[in-house]
């Protein structure tokens, strides 16, 4: 399930579904945190027996987007290669050649 701003447009969930070669559904409801909080207060109050039938009663699903086999086979490549300019990039950083890309919470 895909929510949020991201799931509003066409372009960036293909990518998601692409990228990681699942199913991509958009929800009805976009606001994830709105309706999470909607399912937990009806099974607080006893409407739904627990989070899992709230869920199934509220989250409805617009469209499901699938992932093109194509797309995803190019994406695992570049992943690939990512993964090494990655690697090499981090032993920069600890040689000191180079800041790194971002710092942890409390670094």
């Amino acid at each position: 399930m895909f929510a949020g701003g991201g799931a509003k447009g066409k372009v960036w969930p293909q990518i998601m579904a692409d990228v990681l070669g699942v199913e991509v559904r958009i929800p009805v409801v976009k606001e994830s945190t709105s309706l999470g909080c909607a399912i937990c207060a009806g099974t607080g109050t006893g409407w739904y027996a627990d989070l899992q039938s709230g869920s199934e009663g509220l989250a409805r699903t617009e469209r499901v987007l699938s992932p093109g086999s194509a797309n995803h086979r190019v994406y695992q490549e570049l992943y690939k290669k990512w993964t090494k300019v990655y690697a090499r990039s981090l032993t920069m950083v600890e040689d000191g050649l180079l800041e790194p890309l971002w710092w942890p919470a409390g670094a």
